[in-house]
């Protein structure tokens, strides 16, 4: 009875010994496969992170396009016509080159206190930057068209301008930028004895959104 005994605590002891140690290597096996989940999960975030961060200078190049809202007001002279303020918008769609530079070719439409013209320019943009707030510095220039007084009321017109891009997703950057537009009435290159307001100038503000591919 005695040996009995002890061979059941023998075989009782071995049984519980061996449930512990397959619960063990459970657990065990259950936080390296946890352990491999979150580094896959670290490593992917990290990769779309850094990929979205990166300098928008430094990116390859491919096609943008830039979409802007602008709000512009005369300064000195603002009694002539189309010289007191605008609002309007425009768009531009061209090539951003390797090293910041890019260059396209936009079109619009600007509301004035007393008409409105239809700009069509180039788009001239360099980016710089290795943060995620990046900074431009834009040269638009082109002609403004009239076709209600195509002569009188047409301008050529540049519009250098400083701004920033803020990323919103991967692709898509807020824009924002403010600069110093002039435009020339182009009668003054037709007539040199042209005595009346040859030009007038705006203090413009634009928000947009830039799409890159």
């Amino acid at each position: 009875m005695k040996r009995i005994l002890i061979l059941a605590i023998f075989v009782i002891t071995g049984a519980s010994h061996a449930s512990g140690q397959v619960v063990t290597e459970r657990c065990w096996h259950l936080d390296k496969l946890q352990f491999l989940d979150q580094r896959q999960d670290f490593w992917r975030s990290h990769k779309i992170f850094t990929t979205a961060a990166q300098p928008y200078a430094r990116t390859v190049g491919g096609l943008y396009s830039l979409t802007e809202g602008h709000y512009g007001f005369g300064l000195a002279v603002i009694e002539p016509p189309f010289a007191r303020y605008y609002t309007g918008a425009t768009t531009a769609l061209g090539w951003r080159f390797g090293g910041g530079f890019a260059l396209g070719g936009g079109i619009g439409y600007l509301k004035y206190n007393e008409g409105y013209t239809l700009p069509l320019y180039a788009d001239i943009r360099y980016f710089t930057g290795s943060q995620r707030v990046r900074f431009f510095v834009a040269m638009p220039a082109g002609f403004m068209l009239n076709f209600d007084n195509f002569r009188d009321y047409s301008r050529v017109f540049g519009n250098p301008s400083l701004g920033l891009i803020v990323p919103v997703s991967r692709n898509t950057h807020l824009s924002f930028s403010a600069g110093l537009l002039t435009q020339i009435d182009r009668e003054i290159f037709d007539n040199p004895d042209f005595n009346g307001a040859w030009h007038d100038s705006f203090i413009n503000l634009k928000l947009g959104l830039l799409f890159s591919k």
